[in-house]
């Protein structure tokens, strides 16, 4: 196995056809993050990102890396998947390839079940809801349905007809749906990812893709000619990635944010699309919503020997916790004090020993969830 390591930004034009071929021919590689394109937007803002070319371009793996030669997925919290770029059956030693790539680990939380040979190295099993349009219905219960067509009706009512624009390319729009969202992380009490300025770059960049292979797609719902909904997601081929969504808290009551993701699944099958898949999480709209799920693995992959050790004593105590779920008990009350910790230390890689704990504590009460 020949492993050479470049800058994502040197990638020559054969390797990156090789590249969109492998993520084409693997129905388990669907995802936009999958596609060449959204590691070289990320490179075209970061200066940390790599790629590693195994055996010419037989597989790709890329990543960025910190300067402790620690590694995360392209694109670090805002990847909702990532992995190998290879072929359906395609085996190599996960520790072996971060050698390569001059990694001491490299933490994932998005990488595909199927990419068995990660499985060693789980700690958490989880998944993506995902709304498959190709049965024909609508996926949601009569009574989802029925209570936001009520809604659509008071808000017509309200403030005047309700249009919506499924793909457009205001770049005004794209700021205010950035700006939206920005308000709402502050809002939640959680870290705001758009005041970090790589990440509102990398909106503006992926918006400046326009093909059936990767696209950013930006969609707005307006009252009265008023935007009181977007969403930013990305597409490729028949997969739609639902990912940042937002509204404007004035209108919270209409529920502006599932009338347009409903007018989204209505109207994505004339745009070729079959899939809205929602990214990882539980929130209530995606478990009323969605009618399957993409089983996905977390954890850390490690290159040396005493790591690999602390990891072998932390998976056993994830496979403890979960055949005694009445631990919960205890482990709540610390997870809801730490959870805004956690995600703060999420998007910085846990440098520190506190935020190790942090995350420690909130991974074992998700696996007792």
């Amino acid at each position: 196995m020949e492993i050479s390591v470049v800058s994502a930004t040197n990638l020559s034009q054969e390797q990156v056809l090789s590249w969109a071929r492998i993520q084409q021919h693997n129905p388990g590689l669907f995802s936009p993050f999958f596609r060449p394109e959204f590691t070289q937007a990320v490179a075209s803002i970061r200066d940390d990102v790599y790629v590693a070319v195994v055996d010419d371009g037989a597989v790709f793996f890329p990543y960025q890396r910190n300067f402790f030669g620690m590694g995360r997925p392209v694109g670090g919290a805002v990847s909702d998947y990532h992995g190998l770029i290879a072929a359906p059956d395609y085996r190599l030693d996960p520790a072996t390839l971060l050698r390569a790539c001059g990694l001491t680990s490299w933490r994932f939380d998005h990488v595909p079940a199927e990419q068995t040979m990660f499985s060693s190295w789980q700690m958490i099993e989880t998944g993506s809801p995902v709304v498959d349009l190709t049965p024909g219905d609508l996926p949601g219960s009569t009574a989802l349905h029925a209570d936001h067509r009520r809604k659509r009706r008071r808000l017509e009512r309200d403030f005047g007809p309700v249009d919506v624009d499924l793909d457009m390319t205001d770049q005004s729009m794209l700021e205010l749906c950035m700006t939206w969202k920005s308000a709402q992380y502050r809002r939640m009490k959680q870290p705001d990812l758009f005041a970090k300025p790589w990440a509102r770059a990398l909106l503006k960049e992926i918006a400046t893709h326009h093909t059936v292979e990767f696209s950013g797609i930006l969609s707005v719902l307006r009252a009265g000619g008023r935007p009181i909904a977007a969403h930013f997601g990305m597409r490729s081929g028949n997969v739609w990635h639902y990912w940042f969504p937002t509204y404007d808290p004035d209108f919270h009551r209409y529920s502006p944010g599932i009338l347009l993701l409903l007018e989204m699944m209505a109207q994505a099958p004339k745009f070729g699309i079959s899939t809205i898949d929602f990214g990882r999480g539980d929130n209530d709209y995606k478990m009323r919503i969605s009618n399957r799920t993409v089983p996905l693995q977390e954890g850390i992959v490690v290159t040396n020997r005493l790591s690999s050790q602390m990891l072998g004593l932390k998976r056993n105590l994830f496979s403890f916790v979960k055949k005694h779920p009445t631990i919960k008990n205890v482990l709540n009350p610390a997870h809801q004090l730490l959870q805004d910790a956690y995600r703060r230390a999420r998007l910085r890689m846990y440098w520190f020993v506190p935020l190790m704990f942090v995350q420690l504590v909130s991974e074992l009460t998700r696996v007792c969830a």
